[in-house]
């Protein structure tokens, strides 16, 4: 009787401990599961609102030397065709039918002058309270005014009044860096718990038996002899 006690006492500590195991792999899979959809859905999310305009501010190359601006002319433009471009514009998606184009010129290490176009940022638009049209407006878009801004060396005919290098550099770093590490270490987490992650190891063929010799009739007797 003890020992079969004594043994169904081991069995239902196996059990219990099965299922503390079960119940800890499901809780962790649910909490990895809801951290790689969540990195996806950021990185769906923050792309297009901030990767995208950093890395093309990135490659738009501004001298970090600011230069001297001037604006020349305003238009007021309305209509889809008269509107292909904007100097500011809250929203980056839909269409504009309204829109203020700012032209400029601009000095850059005592060189002679240079006609542009000045953009809130390298695309034109954005949301606020980052972007406020109505006061990017109110600031440069009266023909006279003076400021000073950034051109772009990949294009001299581009111009911007803010620019900060580091600040483009630590917002791709926010936006993808860190849903990107979160999104592979959960992949990771997944793929230890419910997958045979480690390489196989591939079978040895069964040894076969050495085979004897085979002998002619005449050494068969002289054995036989012996």
């Amino acid at each position: 009787m003890r020992g079969g006690s004594s043994e169904r006492l081991v069995v239902r500590a196996s059990r219990r401990r099965g299922e503390t195991r079960a119940k800890l792999t499901k809780y962790i899979t649910v909490m990895l599961a809801a951290l790689l959809s969540g990195g996806g859905s950021a990185l769906l999310f923050l792309v297009p609102l901030y990767a995208d305009p950093a890395l093309s501010a990135l490659a738009a190359d501004f001298d970090p030397v600011p230069a001297e601006c001037v604006t020349e002319r305003r238009d007021d433009r309305l209509g889809l065709d008269n509107c292909t471009w904007a100097s500011c514009r809250e929203g980056c998606t839909s269409d504009a039918y309204k829109c203020t184009q700012l032209h400029v010129k601009y000095k850059a290490h005592g060189e002679e002058w240079r006609p542009a176009v000045l953009y809130v940022n390298i695309k034109g638009c954005g949301y606020p309270p980052a972007v406020d049209c109505d006061n990017f407006t109110i600031h440069y878009g009266y023909v006279g005014a003076r400021y000073s801004c950034f051109w772009s060396r990949a294009d001299t005919t581009v111009v911007v009044p803010n620019w900060s290098r580091g600040e483009q550099v630590a917002t791709v770093t926010r936006t993808l860096a860190l849903p990107l590490f979160l999104s592979g270490c959960a992949g990771i987490g997944l793929c230890a718990l419910h997958c045979e992650c480690r390489p196989r190891r591939r079978r040895r063929p069964p040894r076969r038996p050495p085979r004897l010799p085979t002998l002619s009739p005449d050494e068969t007797s002289v054995y036989r002899l012996g």
